[in-house]
């Protein structure tokens, strides 16, 4: 996800915290998986934080008079995700196809070797490099929310992004290709942080109490939260979500503002993609060399796998952008390609 170039003078201070809000946000992934994750309570709490957090990101950064046409439009966000969807996919493939399925053993010994191409075009990649199913949902919803807005009456497209929670609860919208049907669980995140970004980008002091009420409505719902309908529940959880956008929004702002750790932020925060797709990898490879520390570790131990895991991504990160940067969709090839293509 990259920060649009903007011309107003609060452009630095919000792509300061934008890039904090990206570094706590995967984090929070990668602490989740990780061995000795947030249980209960706390962990339901951090579900409402960890990818809806993401995606209200990427909504808050998107800006329709960007992409002028659904071609360019869909060959941006190719470029910014399925390019590094295919290249992350390919490399782990081949490794797994080397040696992976013996080193991990488990499972993966009596899967096809078939099966991951299958995933990878569905856009469930799972076995292979499972995180990325954020990269396949995150691209249905920008092309979803894209049609949406431009060939909708607005009333019509805010009614289906608030219904649209209880659509992915009904089979017939169940196991659709390219987790369309999370796509329609996160969407109205996405739409609210894109529909109200200035609201979010303006808050200040003067609106802490409003966003107290909200969290503390947030936390006692989902607190009481039963067994319901899984259309009430998803309904339930994505309106906790946006409960929770103001009092995050302000958290993060204060980490930016106490914390003065702006270039790495920035650097973390510009890689996300990156530390999406090694990170299972460095977690998978410390319960194979140390079962007995992580077999017996605590919430600590989650904490400081967590931080080692982003600090060693950060090692293939440099070389990444340094040497191989079109791995990620980036360098002269395709800044040229969208500059050429555009219509």
């Amino acid at each position: 996800m990259k920060e649009e170039n903007t011309c107003p003078d609060t452009h630095k201070q919000r792509l300061k915290w934008v890039d904090y809000a990206k570094c706590f946000s995967i984090f929070l992934v990668v602490s989740f998986h990780s061995p000795h994750k947030a249980e209960g309570y706390m962990g339901d709490i951090l579900q409402l934080l960890r990818m809806p957090a993401f995606f209200m990101i990427s909504g808050l950064l998107f800006r329709m008079e960007k992409y002028p046409t659904l071609k360019y439009f869909i060959k941006h966000r190719s470029i910014q995700l399925l390019v590094p969807y295919f290249f992350f996919f390919l490399i782990f493939y081949i490794l797994w196809l080397v040696g992976g399925r013996n080193w991990i053993g488990g499972n993966d010994m009596e899967c096809s070797i078939w099966q991951p191409l299958f995933e990878f075009v569905y856009g469930t990649p799972y076995l292979i490099i499972a995180p990325y199913w954020f990269v396949c949902c995150l691209f249905s919803i920008q092309i979803i929310y894209y049609l949406s807005i431009k060939y909708l009456p607005r009333p019509l497209a805010l009614l289906f992004f608030c219904v649209s929670p209880i659509l992915c609860s009904f089979d017939a919208f169940q196991n659709l290709p390219w987790n369309i049907s999370n796509a329609f669980l996160y969407i109205p995140l996405y739409a609210f942080a894109n529909q109200y970004k200035d609201l979010i980008k303006g808050l200040s002091t003067k609106h802490i109490l409003p966003a107290s009420i909200m969290l503390v409505v947030a936390l006692t719902g989902i607190y009481c939260m039963k067994d319901y309908h899984p259309a009430v529940n998803n309904l339930l959880r994505t309106v906790y979500s946006v409960l929770i956008i103001p009092a995050y929004v302000f958290f993060i702002k204060a980490i930016s503002y106490c914390i003065k750790t702006d270039k790495a932020a920035q650097f973390i925060g510009k890689n996300t993609i990156i530390i999406l797709a090694l990170q299972n990898y460095f977690v998978g490879t410390v319960k194979l060399t140390f079962p007995s520390w992580v077999n017996e570790g605590s919430i600590f131990t989650n904490i400081i796998m967590t931080v080692l895991n982003i600090a060693f991504c950060c090692i293939p990160i440099y070389f990444i952008n340094k040497y191989t940067p079109f791995i990620v969709g980036r360098g002269t090839y395709f800044e040229n390609k969208l500059k050429t293509n555009k219509e």
